[in-house]
Parts: structure tokens; sequence; C-alpha cells
């Protein structure tokens, strides 16, 4: 069993010359990042805009997902109407949770069950105001329940400021908020602050409910 994550950027183009390649840059150290906590995590970018994930371990699924969302929704825009979805959505993703036939990074092959259901489900999103986050799995039972655990956190992600976006994605990867605020170099009480305007208790909830989640018990 496996867990993908097939996502591309929101708005891609309404970013400057200068913005893509930093934004670039941030996601590829970004996957180095969590392949450090997360050694069987695979990350690559496609094409630019196109993000592409691969773990065994697939209880880490949502907390990679939404380190990644929260990762791209901090970095920093010029503001205007042409950037104002990339700052709002960020990024659309979608997980599948499945077998993987090959995963061959050094080849630059990833086949099977998993790679397809969030590819596909990332073409099948429809507006931007339908949300930007969807799950598949071959686990059919569960896959209207995570749909709508996603898409209820994704909303929430979605309201957050490049700020809350920063200390959100520390807070995922273990931070804790005296922590937060050195990297920033802001108060624990505006850590806190961002905390609680993000529904951080909610989020937390969310990952602790998918990651106690024994998939093989499912048929």
């Amino acid at each position: 069993m496996f867990a993908t994550i097939s996502a591309d950027i929101v708005a891609s183009t309404s970013l400057s010359v200068n913005e893509t390649i930093g934004l670039k840059q941030r996601i590829e150290s970004l996957i180095g990042r969590i392949k450090v906590s997360y050694p069987d995590f695979e990350g690559r970018q496609i094409k630019g805009d196109y993000i592409e994930c691969v773990m065994q371990n697939v209880s880490n699924a949502f907390r990679i997902a939404f380190i990644i969302k929260s990762c791209i929704k901090s970095f920093s825009t010029v503001k205007n109407e042409k950037t104002k979805n990339f700052q709002t959505y960020g990024i659309r993703m979608a997980i599948g949770i499945g077998d993987m036939r090959i995963v061959d990074t050094e080849q630059g092959i990833w086949d099977g069950e998993a790679i397809y259901l969030s590819g596909r489900a990332l073409e099948e999103m429809s507006s931007l105001n339908k949300g930007t986050m969807s799950v598949r799995t071959s686990k059919k039972q569960l896959s209207a329940p995570l749909q709508t655990i996603a898409l209820l956190t994704d909303a929430i992600l979605n309201d957050m400021t490049v700020r809350q976006s920063e200390v959100v994605y520390y807070k995922l990867l273990g931070f804790k908020e005296a922590d937060i605020a050195k990297e920033l170099g802001i108060s624990q009480a505006s850590v806190n602050n961002a905390s609680t305007a993000t529904k951080w208790y909610c989020i937390e909830e969310v990952i602790k409910y998918f990651e106690q989640i024994n998939f093989e018990d499912y048929e």
C-alpha cells in the first residue's frame, strides 16, 4: 500500500520570473527537507508547476500534503489581481491511496494504482471555489469520509494568510511555539494568535484521525 500526491501550482503564470524561480527553489528545498524526516518519501517537480510525491507509509500522507500546502501558501508574492488565486489557494492537491507496481525514482518511473488515482482526481477537479484538495483510495468505503475531511481542512488552509501559513508549516514539522517565534522573528504570543486564528486544533485532529487508520482492515 502506498500514498501518492499529485499537485499543481494555482495560477503559476501570474508569478513574475523571479517569483517563479524562487518558488521552484523553495519546492526543491522542501522536498529535500521532507525526505530527511520521512525516508520513505520521494518527490519531484515536473514541467515547472506540477508536483508528484510517493510514500510507502500511508499514515503520513495528510501531514505531508498539509506541509506542502502551507509551505506554498507562505511564499510571498506581489499582491495584485493576477496573483489573487495563487495567494488564496497556492496549490491544488490530490492524494491517491493504493498499490504501486513500480517506484523507481532513479529511472523516473512511478506506475501503479495510487499514482493513477491521484492523477485522475487532480484532472477531475473543477472550479477552485469547490475545493483544492481531493482524496481517492482503493478502499472504497473510506473514499467519501476522507474526501469530506480533506475538503473541510482545505477550506481552513485556503483562508490562511502568509504569516499564518508560516506558523502552521512549522507546527506541522513539529516545531514548538517558542522555536517558531525564534525562526520567524516574532513574539510567542503572535505565534499563538496565528495558531488560534487558523483553527490549528482542527488541523491537528484531522491528522491524528488519519494517522490511526489501518487501511489493511478495509477490503
